[in-house]
């Protein structure tokens, strides 16, 4: 469990928000929605340790992520992926590039035909089955966006921050995307995304939410009947405990 108290943040003399409390269960998928500088790219960096709070504190399993003992720390942070709307790709990249890079980033332990084997399953699981050498320059923000996703849940993360990824992907993928994220949870995978706006067809399920400071939390509910996404999901990349 994610656990965050009193979180603040402040800046040119001025408090962005403060007074932040959310739990954060493990095996969940909760959605904070807020409208655009509000903060929410700062919130998801703070949850996975990258940045520290000028106020309160982030605590996972019983420790603080930023006060806690190194070693836990360090395992926390190794445990979480993150997944932005855009980013950029000077490098000239192909989408094969990106599980190269993800499976360096997890150790380097997947062997090579294994690697291909789970990243051709994952590109279909997100729409982009043909996708392996196009240049991440030439998709478009749905493609970049998804590709993006697949290669990060090749290493397997436990705890998954995704900024804006719901939108970026666009209307068709937004139910596709949902029982993808529902299946993950369902092995214990902790799911935290930022939006600007919950999709109509989640709301639907999510109810009022939940207030967090600026924000509103919605828990997008998990239902226990396997689906197609999570049987893709559960063959193409480490499953609960073993995405720590």
């Amino acid at each position: 469990m994610i656990e965050a108290f009193r979180l603040g943040i402040f800046a040119r003399g001025a408090t962005l928000w403060d007074g932040v409390d959310h739990a954060f269960g493990d095996g969940s998928v909760s959605v904070i929605v807020a409208p655009p500088s509000s903060g929410k790219t700062t919130l998801l960096s703070i949850l996975r340790g990258e940045r520290q709070p000028d106020a309160g504190d982030v605590v996972v399993s019983g420790e603080s992520i930023f006060r806690g003992r190194w070693a836990s720390i360090r395992t926390y942070r190794a445990s979480c992926c993150h997944v932005a709307e855009r980013f950029s790709d000077p490098a000239g990249h192909t989408v094969e590039d990106l599980f190269r890079l993800s499976a360096v980033a997890g150790g380097g332990r997947i062997p090579e035909g294994e690697r291909r084997e789970r990243q051709e399953r994952l590109l279909a699981m997100v729409g982009l089955a043909s996708a392996r050498d196009w240049r991440l320059s030439s998709l478009s923000a749905s493609e970049r966006v998804r590709a993006g996703l697949a290669a990060e849940l090749l290493r397997g993360p436990r705890y998954l921050f995704l900024d804006g990824v719901v939108a970026a992907a666009g209307s068709p993928y937004r139910e596709m995307l949902g029982g993808l994220f529902r299946a993950l949870a369902r092995e214990g995978n902790t799911i935290v995304m930022a939006e600007r706006h919950l999709p109509e067809r989640w709301a639907a399920a999510a109810g009022e939410g939940t207030a967090a400071g600026p924000f509103r939390v919605y828990k997008v509910s998990v239902p226990a009947t396997s689906m197609a996404a999570g049987e893709q999901a559960g063959q193409a990349a480490p499953a609960g405990g073993g995405i720590a």
